[in-house]
């Protein structure tokens, strides 16, 4: 009797034991695909990303801001430390561009990365066009009045970035005048292009 009580006990014990390490399995692989969930991808330059219907998200300065491209997917845009240097170092940032190029489907990305730039970095940016145009005022694009401005105006303590539409995306000094940067980028390599200008600007990435 005492036998059977406790060859009983027994299994009842490798069943629990069973059960339990079952479990603790079980809530390893949930724990693991939340967290893949939650992270998304890897870390960069000790950044950790989020993945999310857009792209990543990471965090900059103590706020999440969102991005369309992880880092790795834009190293081979060329950007250099000059650049950043002369960007940091302003007071504040102003971005033209040619209302007349590439008329309306460009001008929504122009309007996009305008709108998110305005979020992202962290001192006055200023935006303007180089010529006069009545195409910038379709229904699609925002009527505000922009001003006409040329890269010759770009100083030191007020830098210059052009957009330019080129099937070479890059940052490149003017050789007018250097505190004017040449963004060339066309459509949606607008958005990669204003994302490695921000990662850059921030230290995410290198120049």
């Amino acid at each position: 009797m005492k036998q059977d009580k406790y060859e009983k006990r027994k299994k009842r014990m490798s069943i629990i034991m069973t059960i339990g390490i079952a479990f603790i399995m079980v809530a390893s692989i949930f724990a693991i695909v939340i967290d893949n969930q939650n992270q998304g991808v890897p870390d960069y330059n000790k950044h950790s990303f989020v993945s999310t219907n857009t792209g990543y998200k990471t965090k900059i300065n103590g706020t999440y801001m969102d991005f369309y491209y992880y880092p790795t997917e834009l190293e081979q845009i060329s950007l250099s430390s000059d650049i950043i240097t002369r960007l940091r170092n302003g007071r504040g940032i102003g971005f033209i561009f040619d209302p007349e190029d590439n008329a309306v489907d460009n001008l929504q990305y122009v309007d996009t990365i305008r709108y998110e730039l305005g979020l992202q970095i962290d001192k006055p940016l200023y935006f303007g066009i180089t010529k006069n145009s009545s195409k910038y005022n379709l229904p699609v694009v925002t009527t505000y009045s922009f001003p006409i401005i040329d890269c010759i105006n770009a100083t030191e303590m007020f830098p210059l970035i052009q957009i330019t539409t080129s099937l070479n995306t890059s940052f490149v000094e003017s050789p007018e005048n250097p505190n004017c940067i040449i963004m060339n980028a066309k459509f949606k390599d607008l958005l990669a292009a204003k994302d490695r200008l921000v990662y850059t600007y921030y230290g995410i990435m290198q120049p």
